[in-house]
């Protein structure tokens, strides 16, 4: 008989599935509690169940509980996130590197996009050495996660964009505060020079489908941004956040 394709570690359930988890979990104790027990919870009568032992090895890989003798503890970190006494975002997202695979894929990764999913699969199987079998879920968890904790900004993978904008979201209210208040005397700074310069005015043209902005650099060149008209919040926000990343990664620059 061959011997059965044995695959390299990796997350079989989603950031969320193991949220779920733990919060299951929880609601035994903050000591241990069996396999079995978790299992009823969930309607099993099998600790072998895949979808069973996939969460229990990903909530390892994420760093959420530990095991031991069939039973189950949940992590210091897992306790913070339940039973927060403040921001959580950042240690969610770092707990996203915890997996081995996933560390090295950000290592990889970020900042840059992410390759079209099935291109993403062959490169886990030829690379990372998930086997065959296992690549189309590996791939598909992966995406989910980084999806769920807010990691995919428009297709690129931005990891370390992500965990700075919830460190930053964690800091003093009065660091919030003036940063409110340079958005808003900026916003007013480009009103007024939109007001009175004609080669940097706001360009909406009725019969256009785009609002159009036109800004000369110190080159001579002119940088430009085109919006669709009909854009929504959802769409705003992505826009947003696609020129941080591209500031950020291509021109170095802090925002």
């Amino acid at each position: 008989m061959p011997n059965r394709e044995k695959s390299n570690l990796y997350p079989n359930s989603t950031w969320e599935d193991c949220l779920e988890f733990i919060k299951v979990v929880s609601d035994f104790c903050l000591s241990t509690v069996s396999y079995s027990e978790v299992a009823k919870k969930y309607g099993l009568s099998s600790i072998q169940t895949k979808s069973f032992t996939a969460k229990i090895s990903t909530a390892k890989q994420f760093g959420l509980i530990t095991t031991s003798s069939g039973a189950i503890q949940l992590t210091q970190l897992a306790k913070d996130i339940l039973y927060p006494t403040g921001d959580i975002t950042a240690l969610m997202v770092e707990s996203f590197r915890n997996p081995p695979l996933y560390e090295k894929l950000i290592a990889e990764y970020d900042g840059k996009a992410l390759p079209p999913k099935e291109i993403f699969e062959n490169i886990l199987m030829s690379k990372y050495k998930i086997t065959k079998s296992a690549k189309s879920s590996a791939a598909q968890c992966f995406f989910t996660s980084a999806d769920q904790l807010g990691i995919i900004k428009g297709g690129i993978f931005a990891y370390s964009d992500t965990l700075n904008q919830s460190d930053v979201s964690t800091s003093n209210e009065h660091v919030e505060n003036n940063e409110v208040k340079s958005d808003i005397e900026t916003q007013q700074l480009v009103s007024n020079n939109l007001s009175t310069s004609n080669s940097e005015q706001l360009k909406v043209n009725n019969s256009s489908e785009y609002i159009v902005q036109n800004i000369p650099v110190s080159s001579g060149k002119v940088a430009r941004i085109e919006i669709p008209i009909d854009a929504e919040e959802d769409d705003l926000w992505l826009i947003k956040d696609m020129l941080d990343v591209v500031l950020k990664r291509k021109f170095k620059l802090t925002i």
